[in-house]
């Protein structure tokens, strides 16, 4: 009995350092992945609208296959948006989709935030019948709230 205890806490062990190699490896892999779009050219010619986006108050940032939207609370409306076919680029895959969102959001500091914006995957179904995975970083109702009455009050102080 004692050696039937023994084998299955060894097993248990073994089990989870097996878990954390794996996950180690996917980290690693998904490292490689980010630090190789950031050095691409899709990213580079997406980089000024990323460096416009991160000094701004952002409604939303949509990350989808064929392109990339910025939008802001105030003045509300769209900062940009980054169409790859029309920058001659191709569609980007399923895994350079997610890969992209990680990376703006690294550029973006505040998306990491998540007290102040949530990270949603979302399903696109394509005329085609072909399904999509996009992502969306949307801003927070209270921190939406605490934005805009900040504006309020300094467009008061402007009238004043």
């Amino acid at each position: 009995m004692r050696y039937l205890a023994f084998f299955a806490l060894l097993c248990v062990f073994a089990a989870a350092f097996i878990l954390l190699g794996v996950y180690y490896r996917e980290r690693q892999k998904e490292l490689y992945r980010m630090e190789a779009l950031r050095n691409s050219r899709l990213y580079k010619d997406i980089y000024p609208l990323i460096q416009r986006g991160a000094g701004r108050d952002l409604d939303q940032v949509r990350v989808e296959r064929d392109r990339i939207t910025l939008t802001l609370v105030y003045p509300p409306g769209t900062l940009g948006v980054f169409e790859l076919r029309q920058a001659g680029h191709y569609q980007m895959s399923r895994v350079r989709t997610r890969v992209m969102a990680e990376v703006i959001a690294e550029d973006i500091a505040i998306l990491q935030d998540r007290g102040k914006y949530t990270l949603t995957r979302y399903r696109i179904i394509r005329p085609n019948g072909a399904v999509d995975y996009s992502y969306l970083y949307t801003i927070r109702t209270r921190y939406k709230d605490a934005i805009l009455s900040a504006h309020r009050r300094i467009e008061e102080r402007i009238r004043i």
